[in-house]
């Protein structure tokens, strides 16, 4: 099983832009040259396994998550 890890910045809907974390650790970071969507992932044969939350804000621009993509 492959898994890939996404960030967004305001995940709102399947269409949202989203963006590959490339690396792990202190060394990660988001790769904003890969700019796809959840529904281009699903499309290409990958599943969204889980979203993370990472603001407690509730403020719809602060809808920042970490995706988590298996295939």
């Amino acid at each position: 099983m492959e898994i890939t890890i996404y960030f967004s910045h305001s995940f709102v809907n399947e269409s949202s832009p989203i963006y590959k974390i490339i690396g792990n650790g202190e060394l990660a970071f988001v790769d904003e040259s890969t700019t796809t969507s959840a529904l281009d992932m699903i499309k290409d044969g990958w599943r969204l396994s889980n979203a993370i939350k990472t603001s407690q804000s509730a403020q719809l621009e602060s809808f920042n998550f970490l995706l988590i993509f298996e295939k």
